[in-house]
């Protein structure tokens, strides 16, 4: 149990460099222990992971460890031939999963063209062009509790989530507003068997702290009100909604922002 409601807060940013550990053990038939480890000094190493979530199964009888594994938030360029393929392979297949499941929704992104991201890879959300790609890998922590090398990534079902940010930049006569540029957040997704764990907040604090290193002083989203999970996690993180700067066919369209905190 948390001490206080400070302790359940989750990641916070008061500073481009923090070390965030929080551990809760949940009793059931298995004792599950989640380790977050957020180290800013990650960014710099480009796949070293940049939040670490490890999952402990340990034998009820003798304490003994049975599996241990890692849920890790690093960069993807698509575009380094040092990285496993299986990583860019994984961001196919889940913007293509992301498509399949707004449609299902009945939601088309067509109208932005979603389909060409995935074979333009990494397209507007180049590193080197203002943006980034962060995902989120389950790899197997050896016997002794020490970090797998993400070189262990060899399927592209270890990709397990991703979030990605562009430049965006704003035409005067949309809401009002005069050229400027800020960021945008885009493409969050999670397979359905890794959600409500964990790994939506290291995304999204991932990216959230890349945007601030990157210079941006604001960042920008846009999501559905159907996605109820999603736009609750942005708006505990500190995003306020705005008006839209953005166009978009559906009813249920809601804008946020978030400014970095001086």
């Amino acid at each position: 149990m948390f001490r206080d409601h400070k302790e359940a807060r989750g990641i916070q940013y008061y500073s481009l460099f923090i070390t965030f550990i929080h551990v809760q053990c949940v009793h059931a038939d298995m004792h599950i222990c989640h380790n977050i480890i957020c180290n800013h000094e990650s960014f710099v190493t480009h796949l070293n992971p940049i939040f670490l979530l490890t999952t402990t199964n340990t034998n009820p009888i003798n304490n003994s460890t049975m599996t241990s594994k890692s849920i890790e938030i690093i960069k993807v360029t698509c575009k380094d031939p040092t990285e496993p393929s299986a990583l860019s392979e994984g961001v196919t297949e889940l913007f293509q999963l992301y498509f399949k499941e707004l449609y299902e929704l009945g939601c088309d992104l067509g109208f932005q063209g979603f389909q060409s991201e995935w074979t333009d890879l990494p397209g507007k959300y180049d590193f080197d062009r203002m943006g980034g790609l962060f995902v989120a890998v389950e790899v197997e922590s050896n016997g002794s509790g020490s970090r797998s090398m993400i070189s262990s990534i060899s399927s592209s079902k270890q990709v397990v989530g991703c979030i990605a940010i562009r430049p965006l930049i704003e035409i005067e006569g949309i809401e009002g507003s005069c050229e400027s540029i800020c960021g945008e957040v885009k493409r969050m997704y999670i397979r359905k068997s890794h959600r409500r764990n964990g790994v939506g907040n290291m995304l999204a604090n991932a990216i959230i702290a890349h945007a601030w290193d990157l210079g941006y002083t604001e960042i920008k989203l846009d999501s559905l009100e159907r996605l109820i999970g999603a736009v609750k996690l942005y708006e505990q993180l500190g995003f306020q909604r705005i008006p839209p700067y953005c166009e978009c066919p559906e009813q249920d369209h809601v804008c946020l922002n978030l400014s970095k905190q001086p």
